[in-house]
């Protein structure tokens, strides 16, 4: 099977205001944060990210695999970065912390749905804290995980 690209959408549940979010592209010393979405009202109650992984069948695995500049983790076990910021006085983050979204539970079902036009996968996560402060770390995605979502459907939201 040729390698595929998969449109992912990451929604962040009542994110906490006063920090600013975005997604991590590489690894090491050499990932860069890419551009930010900061909350600073408490009108904004859910931020997204859009991002496209490779998908292919994995070596001596059945379920998919996933790579690209976004993509961390070992078979099996991938996943991607989302960095976390204070935002300080002078507008600019301070970066404090990570969470790792998991790209487990997607299956060759939810694969091939979403190759379909106009489509893609979805999950979401509650981004705060009973406290008011971001979650970090390893985050369980909240109904049931990755689903297949098309633009329409999201359109009307």
């Amino acid at each position: 099977m040729k390698d595929d690209n998969l449109r992912l959408k990451l929604q962040l549940i009542e994110p906490p205001i006063g920090f600013a979010f975005c997604l991590q592209n590489g690894k090491g010393a050499k990932a860069e944060r890419l551009d930010y979405v900061e909350i600073d009202t408490q009108e904004e109650c859910e931020i997204e990210f859009e991002l496209e992984v490779e998908v292919r069948a994995g070596r001596n695995r059945p379920e998919p695999d996933f790579f690209g500049p976004l993509v961390q983790g070992s078979a099996g076990a991938r996943f991607f970065y989302l960095c976390v910021g204070n935002v300080v006085a002078d507008g600019t983050p301070h970066w404090a912390g990570r969470v790792k979204v998991p790209l487990t539970g997607i299956d060759w079902l939810k694969v091939d749905a979403a190759r379909t036009a106009e489509c893609f996968l979805v999950a979401r996560y509650q981004a705060s804290s009973a406290d008011g402060q971001p979650v970090y770390a390893s985050v369980k995605l909240l109904d049931e995980g990755w689903k297949v979502q098309s633009e329409d459907e999201a359109d009307s939201r």
